[in-house]
């Protein structure tokens, strides 16, 4: 009966219109999602793009009032929804809800390209499903954007060559770098690829739809470096954009074990996957995908460790050559897959269940939707110390937001960046050292209230002299005023 169910459904899905199916990834991707458009922040990186996107629309170029490492069109996609609906975290909450359904079915289409429509379809969906589930990744990361703009590029680029189609897609690429750096290292292996073919077909090295690749890259380059030389501050564009991620990617602390096994497995599958067969090595999209996965792979050993949200970047690239290698080897297994979509739909998301739980609960309890200590300790400072907006957040750093209060200095805008002495050389105003900047936010700034997570280091292990320094001013300094869920609440004495 089960398996009868599943046929069925596998036809119906099979025959269904493109419009249909972007619809399918659409509701699915918003049926996980939603009940977490209502927590104060998913991921802290989240926060710190939301500050950044803030002093944009407040008429701030990037890297000018505060700093960050991540690329400037990243603020601007999260100014959109600031600057059309205003403070309002389920605007931006919606923004990666679109985006996710985006990849989905930018993935079903390069999935259809290289494996057929099944394979493309059941790429779609565990996409949708990876984009969505564990962790920080219900939030909307970098890494959503910079892949809702790489995988069209890579659509475009697998079409027959011609000179818009590699304009279109070398701005495609130029888009996703400037949403997440590390594409900076993937791409080029792409390109060289691409020289590498036009080599073996015509006996030179640049075609003309080549060069129109280039030239769509270069021009969404430049249109992001105008306004910094307009007013004068190209060496602002140059120390943020390119020298702080070259510098923080210097600073990855190794490969790990765990991390060197995966990169290995993940060549050998490759390299079996093309010399067994299981992918046609005559299909160029294949190789395309191939190539820019490997280049995205690459891109993660030079970072030297692999986050969660960093493999939302693997995840559409992978999953498109695996489906179309099951496509080749067991065209069945896709037919359950696909077949049981409905079923997939109702039993994975645990954690958006468990999260619309608590939701309502503390909608019943409090009359709010939105939670978490981030939205309710901004609310207790607002009572209790009305108009306050000297505030230190070391945790919960989305307070700033929602308080109209900015953080004391640019270095703390997202407070890990304190103790990333690295960073500083390029961070304007910065003091040169974590323990100078550290003793100019107490000494000088001096914080009437500090904010910090209960039961945990203000900064990671690691950063053993930093965390004791900050602790010292709190001891002295501080006393500890409230206890706002995880969060504690500290009022200069």
């Amino acid at each position: 009966m089960l398996a009868g169910m599943f046929s069925r459904v596998f036809e119906r899905m099979n025959r269904a219109g493109n419009g249909l199916v972007f619809l399918l990834f659409l509701g699915g991707s918003l049926f996980f999602r939603f009940p977490f458009f209502f927590r104060d922040y998913v991921d802290r990186d989240e926060s710190t793009f939301i500050l950044m996107a803030q002093s944009l629309v407040d008429g701030h170029l990037p890297y000018t009032q505060l700093w960050d490492l991540k690329p400037p069109l990243l603020f601007l996609l999260f100014a959109l929804p600031i600057w059309l609906f205003g403070k309002s975290l389920f605007a931006i909450r919606v923004m990666g809800w679109l985006a996710v359904s985006g990849i989905a079915y930018s993935t079903f289409g390069l999935g259809r390209e290289i494996g057929g429509r099944a394979a493309g379809l059941a790429a779609g969906v565990a996409c949708m499903f990876l984009m969505s589930l564990g962790g920080s990744i219900q939030g909307v990361m970098s890494e959503h954007f910079s892949m809702l703009f790489l995988l069209p590029a890579l659509g475009v680029l697998v079409r027959p060559p011609g000179r818009l189609n590699y304009l279109l897609a070398g701005a495609g690429m130029g888009l996703a770098v400037l949403c997440k750096s590390n594409l900076a290292i993937a791409l080029p292996v792409l390109g060289l690829y691409l020289l590498y073919q036009s080599l073996r077909r015509e006996g030179r090295p640049i075609r003309v739809p080549l060069l129109f690749l280039i030239l769509g890259g270069t021009l969404v380059l430049l249109a992001s470096v105008a306004p910094y030389l307009w007013s004068g501050q190209g060496t602002l564009w140059w120390d943020s954009v390119i020298r702080a991620p070259l510098a923080y990617s210097g600073e990855s602390g190794g490969i790990q074990g765990s991390a060197l096994i995966f990169y290995m497995a993940m060549g050998l599958l490759l390299w079996l996957a093309f010399r067994k067969g299981w992918l046609d090595r005559g299909n160029p999209a294949s190789r395309m995908v191939a190539i820019a996965l490997v280049g995205i792979l690459l891109a993660f050993f030079k970072g030297g460790r692999i986050n969660g949200h960093y493999l939302l970047q693997f995840y559409p690239l992978a999953l498109i050559l695996l489906f179309a290698a099951l496509q080749r080897l067991s065209p069945q297994s896709l037919r359950v897959f696909i077949g049981g979509t409905l079923l997939w739909l109702l039993l994975a998301p645990v954690e958006s269940y468990r999260e619309m739980s608590a939701v309502l609960a503390h909608y019943r309890s409090k009359g709010l939707w939105y939670n978490g200590e981030g939205v309710e300790v901004p609310l207790y400072l607002e009572k209790a110390y009305p108009g306050e907006a000297n505030v230190l957040f070391l945790e919960y750093h989305i307070g700033y937001w929602l308080m109209d209060a900015l953080p004391p200095t640019a270095v703390a805008t997202h407070p890990s960046n304190i103790c990333r002495s690295y960073l500083y050389p390029f961070i304007p105003g910065s003091r040169g050292t974590p323990e100078s900047e550290i003793r100019f936010i107490m000494e000088t700034k001096r914080p009437e209230v500090v904010v910090r997570r209960m039961g945990k280091a203000v900064f990671d292990n690691q950063y053993l002299l930093e965390n004791a320094e900050i602790e010292s001013y709190l001891a002295v300094y501080y006393r500890l005023d409230n206890k706002v869920g995880r969060a504690e609440v500290y009022v200069r004495r």
